[in-house]
């Protein structure tokens, strides 16, 4: 009885190391409700967002014809360059997903839009970045000459501690004792 009452405690140990990592995906709207468009207020949009790997992001048309282009870097950001685009979303509403730690810098398709504002760059940060603080929008309302501060752009990587990395060890762990504890694993 002792050993079967064991196997039940590493049973709800490892259910509960397995569910201790909950989806915290974000979806951004971009816009919110009035959506992608030259009526966008990309400064106060913005203002306090974070976005990490595993995030959306969510263009919805505000009724204009404004695609959204990404682009390779900061230079061609800057200067609303949208020769070489990374792509070009041109759908009513286009999903993307923020799959990996980086900047990326997303303009109006529309150059003379682009030029007045209607551009972002998105820092994704690691999911584990809980204490990564959004940095101050360099990105006013844009004003010649338009150079953004390198100290706030784009932040430093977040290198996430022993710690969190142990954490998904625990459910591998626990799943072995469990194995040994139902007589698989003979040592």
């Amino acid at each position: 009885m002792a050993s079967g009452l064991g196997v039940i405690i590493i049973a709800v140990l490892a259910a509960a190391a397995a569910a201790d990592v909950p989806d915290q995906s974000t979806h951004h709207v971009v816009g919110g409700d009035d959506g992608w468009g030259p009526a966008l207020d990309v400064t106060a949009w913005l203002s306090g967002r974070v976005f990490r790997v595993g995030d959306k992001i969510l263009f919805k048309k505000s009724g204009t014809d404004e695609s959204v282009v990404e682009l390779r870097g900061p230079e061609e950001f800057l200067k609303c360059n949208l020769t070489n685009p990374i792509r070009m979303y041109t759908e009513e509403v286009s999903h993307v997903a923020l799959e990996e730690e980086g900047v990326r810098y997303f303009v109006s398709g529309n150059l003379e839009s682009c030029k007045k504002g209607l551009k972002f760059p998105v820092s994704v940060q690691s999911p584990a970045a809980k204490d990564w603080k959004p940095q101050p929008n360099p990105y006013g309302p844009p004003s010649p000459p338009f150079d953004p501060t390198p100290a706030f752009w784009p932040p430093p990587p977040f290198h996430p501690s022993a710690a969190a990395s142990l954490k998904g060890a625990s459910g591998v762990v626990a799943a072995g004792l469990l194995i040994w504890c139902m007589g698989g694993v003979s040592l």
